[in-house]
């Protein structure tokens, strides 16, 4: 497979691709078929290059861990996640591909994300990721969702940076049922318990985080 990505990707894309030719039932180049165009929309340097940091609608996959990205794809391919064209993309990779692909998303850096001060901080959202609402059998977010790059042998993705509006949606997707695809049913019971203010202040926090580099 010919992998068209950007070029923070380019030290491991050679020894990916070759994973990806044999793993792939027919190897189509990323470029050429839009199903296989991960980076198409899961790079945040794709959508905004000025400012790399900045969440973009579609979740930036670079450092996730690499069974939560396979086993993702596995949920679009079983519908336990409903999303038309993940769903064509997931079935199209199959699951050597979609393992390959898992892994190559892995093995790339994550940027160094910093969070926001605790004054700049939603005070609820910030109080349900640390301290989480134990009264409503709800744990801390962060018990569960890594906050480092070292994080990666995780089943559960690694939340900080993400878009604030994609965060809200699936928290809302899990609280409906919509989502199905997390493991015994968790994240269904967790969030089904938080009210729609709450969801949007815990997504709003994680969307809060910030580079490094980026000005305080």
């Amino acid at each position: 497979m010919t992998c068209r990505l950007p070029s923070r990707f380019a030290p491991i894309a050679l020894a990916a691709a070759a994973v990806s030719l044999s793993a792939v039932g027919t190897a189509h180049a990323q470029s050429a078929d839009v199903l296989l165009d991960c980076s198409a929309c899961h790079d945040s340097t794709a959508s905004t290059p000025a400012r790399p940091s900045v969440p973009g609608p579609f979740p930036d996959l670079s450092g996730q861990p690499a069974r939560y990205i396979a086993h993702q794809l596995e949920a679009y391919r079983k519908g336990l996640r409903q999303h038309r064209q993940m769903e064509k993309t997931a079935t199209a990779l199959g699951e050597g591909g979609a393992a390959a692909m898992a892994r190559l998303y892995a093995d790339a850096p994550q940027p160094d994300l910093r969070p926001p001060a605790r004054e700049e901080a939603d005070t609820t959202g910030w109080s349900l990721v640390v301290n989480g609402a134990w009264e409503r059998g709800v744990p801390p977010c962060a018990s569960c969702h890594g906050v480092s790059a070292d994080d990666t042998g995780r089943l559960a993705p690694i939340l900080i940076g993400r878009d604030p509006a994609y965060l809200a949606h699936e928290l809302r997707a899990y609280a409906d049922s919509d989502r199905r695809s997390d493991t015994m049913g968790r994240m269904r019971a967790f969030a089904a318990q938080l009210t729609p203010s709450e969801i949007d202040a815990v997504a709003d926090y994680y969307g809060a985080w910030r580079s490094q580099e980026d000005e305080p």
